[in-house]
């Protein structure tokens, strides 16, 4: 036994209270810095904040901010009074102090939000007719002739009978103009807009609640279905996604950790306090990370879970080695001394590998990954100290309890016999494991060749926000979820710019909302026609005294008004914009650098979210016009192409550690070669089997390359130490090495709890990844090592 072990294993026990008493306080600071954890949702979040689709995308929602309404829709049959319905959610919403108002749902609304329904009422129709009679009546006036007053009588009694039926409908419906219903009558859309926007998170988690207590009630009452759609909901569902998804996956990793440690080493107490110690470490790691960074984002948010899996290796094998050593010894200090003899110089240098493959994220120059490199590194370094020194002293007040409570079990008869039985059969092994790495190892690097720019939400897809908006785009006769926004320079030839779209194979149409309004109203040049002269009636005083009066001097009114004016096609459409309240006519027109710009629709003929449908999209474009396209597909396009450009740095530079430390600590070159090959080939085989799960390589299940490289080199090394021993602690290692990995399989299984498909996906590809390199470690190695 080397005496510096010993001088550590005297300090700690010696001092272990004052050692603990330090420990728990200075974790009380770190943890008291959860309650201001935050979790963002925002998957642009992983790109630079200076990038210059970032800094365009973040000015378009800024300058489109004030447009924010949240949709409700409500499900209505025809025996539902939709009048009444209306004005009670209205009574309801009232009561809520941060409800700023309703939104018009007007041709307004439905113009900004692509639902674009102009029809002329029998109503309107009606009073087209009579104030076209009316002018022809004054036109003609003859002051001699008394059939004059008979047209003004006849004119004068109508727009009275027309004022009366105005009065009457607004005292019968108060609402009016505040909803609107489909043209099946099948769903009424309202508006409603609050006094903060959807960037206030914390108010957005509050005031959501409170709209659907006031729904279910409404359902209660009149017996429909109601729903949300819109930023409001979308940013709701989106951050309760990803922050239930932490919560599961990190409490459900310690309790599968903690049970397979019981069922392993069969004693409550050592159990127990393996888990407070587990639980501070998580505590810690959190803490610090909300001291330095404010908040997690999508990727770091179930760095809990990483860690645990990982961090609590370090414990198992110091346990177990520990356990062992103090019953065939009696002395818990010399125990722990030879322990630290044999179990130290690996677990350095494993925590070393893979916090250093961890920070080779750094090399992808993305802020969110910067961050997971990081808090990933600190969490492992909080769990390496805490199971290799506080984790021992903690058990030292109960180390004769431990002695008396700990069995042998059948688990560590099955590792003696394993230890036995790989060497003699490692002509069988190796043919086996050989073949089976390569026939998956083709697919895998398919896998790769695929990289996928349109991986799966991390929301469901039957959210709320996305089911209410399809069925609004159904029942409104419109579906806006394949367009694109692009914009053009109004002093631009929009043709020229068009026709060149309309040359990518994975265009279908190119429409702007001249185009939409052509559906409706008909050819421009043959309305201008028919429309001149009605516009004259439009502003004929007696009508527009009228209209006015009761608010309802009709947008389609202006429209027929201002195509008989308008000299061409873009003059009509810059002042169908007029007609648009100031606050939704940013989905119509956007100023971007003191340039104004007409925003047309582009529809692809791909999926853009499905079969690589974005990259293809995207990459059939001239360059320069990515940034002319509105939304954040050109953001996620971008994040796509620097994540599959730049992620090789990160493999070149995990390999490059993984060979340095692995030859420092075995000083073998054939034993470095098999660390690099095994873990390539165990990242292939295991993209090689997820392409048959249908899983492509995405921007999340890469991430799982340098996982597996740093769990599967702590293996390795272990291993390699573990053969050079004797054969109780070769078998000890393999059962420790095995435990390792099981503990990190529970930690990533629980994704398959998560909402959304994406973290699912990646949890097969961890879990998968980390079977394939225990079958390299525990299988492999000893053989080729016999």
């Amino acid at each position: 036994m080397k005496k510096r072990y010993l001088l550590i294993s005297e300090f700690l026990t010696k001092n272990y209270k004052w050692i603990l008493l330090i420990f728990f306080m200075l974790s009380i600071g770190f943890i008291y810095n959860l309650k201001n954890l935050k979790i963002n949702s925002d998957l642009l979040e992983l790109l630079p904040k200076d990038d210059p689709i970032v800094i365009s995308y973040r000015n378009e929602v800024k300058y489109q901010s004030e447009s924010e309404v949240m949709i409700v829709a409500f499900y209505i049959n025809k025996n539902i009074d939709y009048k009444k319905l209306a004005l009670d959610f209205y009574d309801k919403m009232k009561k809520i102090p941060e409800f700023k108002d309703l939104a018009k749902t007007d041709v307004s609304l439905l113009l900004s939000y692509g639902f674009l329904n102009v029809s002329n009422s029998k109503l309107i129709d009606d009073l087209m007719k009579n104030i076209k009679d009316t002018f022809h009546a004054f036109s003609d006036i003859n002051p001699y002739d008394f059939k004059s007053f008979e047209y003004i009588n006849n004119t004068i009694h109508l727009l009275n009978k027309l004022d009366k039926n105005f009065e009457k409908s607004r005292e019968s419906d108060p609402m009016l103009g505040y909803y609107t219903l489909s043209p099946d009558k099948n769903i009424m859309v309202m508006g409603v807009t609050f006094k903060e926007p959807t960037s206030n998170l914390q108010f957005v988690n509050k005031i959501i609640p409170k709209v659907k207590k006031i729904l279910s009630d409404i359902n209660k009452i009149y017996s429909i279905k109601t729903g949300l759609t819109g930023s409001y909901i979308y940013t709701y569902e989106a951050n309760k996604t990803v922050s239930f998804d932490f919560s599961i996956t990190t409490y459900l990793s310690i309790i599968l950790i903690i049970i397979i440690f019981y069922i392993t080493f069969g004693s409550l107490i050592t159990t127990i306090l393996v888990f407070i110690t587990l639980v501070i470490s998580v505590g810690i790691t959190l803490g610090l990370s909300t001291l330095i960074f404010k908040e997690l984002n999508i990727l770091t948010s179930f760095v809990a879970a990483i860690t645990l899996g990982l961090g609590i290796d370090y414990g198992i094998h110091i346990t177990s080695r520990l356990i062992t050593e103090f019953k065939e010894r009696k002395n818990y200090i010399e125990a722990l001394a030879i322990t630290y003899e044999t179990v130290l110089i690996p677990v350095i240098f494993g925590v070393l590998t893979t916090i250093f493959v961890f920070l080779s994220l750094i090399f992808m120059k993305l802020p969110a990954f910067t961050e997971m490199a990081l808090i990933s590194s600190i969490g492992l370094f909080i769990f390496s100290l805490v199971m290799v020194f506080i984790t021992p002293i903690t058990f030292y007040p109960f180390r004769n309890i431990i002695l008396k409570t700990y069995k042998e079990n059948k688990i560590n008869i099955w590792f003696q016999r394993l230890g036995i039985w790989i060497p003699k059969k490692s002509r069988l092994i190796l043919p086996i494991i050989t073949v089976f790495i390569l026939f998956f190892s083709v697919f895998g690097i398919i896998n790769f060749a695929n990289f996928s720019y349109t991986p799966p939400g991390l929301a469901p897809t039957n959210s709320e926000s996305t089911m209410v908006f399809k069925d609004i785009a159904r029942h409104f006769g419109t579906s806006l979820f394949n367009e694109m926004k692009f914009i053009i320079g109004i002093d631009e030839d929009s043709k020229e710019i068009i026709d060149k779209l309309k040359k990518s194979p994975y265009i279908s149409k190119v429409e702007s909302y001249l185009d939409i309004l052509k559906k409706q109203l008909g050819d421009f040049e043959k309305l201008k026609i028919k429309t001149r002269e009605i516009s004259e009636l439009v502003n004929d005083p007696f009508s527009v005294a009228v209209l006015k009066k009761y608010n309802i001097y009709s947008e389609t009114l202006k429209i027929i008004d201002l195509a008989s004016k308008s000299k061409n096609e873009k003059d009509f459409i810059l002042g169908i914009t007029e007609l648009i309240p100031e606050n939704l006519r940013k989905n119509i027109l956007i100023n971007e650098n003191g340039k104004d710009y007409f925003i047309i629709y582009i529809t692809p003929s791909v999926d853009l979210n499905k079969n690589n449908g974005m990259k293809y999209f995207f990459d059939s474009l001239n360059k320069k016009y990515l940034n002319r396209f509105l939304g954040n597909q050109k953001a996620i396009y971008k994040l796509m192409y620097i994540i599959e450009s730049r992620f090789y740095y990160v493999i070149l530079f995990s390999i490059f550690t993984i060979g340095i430390l692995t030859y420092f600590s075995r000083k073998s070159f054939k034993e470095t070669l098999v660390a690099i090959f095994g873990l390539l080939f165990a990242n292939l085989t295991t993209f090689g089997i997820i392409y048959f799960f249908d899983i492509n390589a995405t921007f999340l299940t890469i991430i799982s390359l340098p996982l597996i490289f740093g769990i599967g080199v702590d293996g390795y090394i272990h291993i390699f130490h573990a053969i050079d021993e004797d054969k109780v602690h070769y078998w000890h290692t393999l059962k420790a090495t095995t435990l390792s990995f099981l503990t990190t399989i529970s930690s990533f299984i629980t994704f398959q709890l998560s909402r959304g498909e994406l973290l699912k996906q990646f949890s097969l590809t961890m879990v998968l990844g980390i079977f394939i390199v225990w079958i390299l470690t525990v299988l492999l190695i000893p053989a080729l090592k016999k």
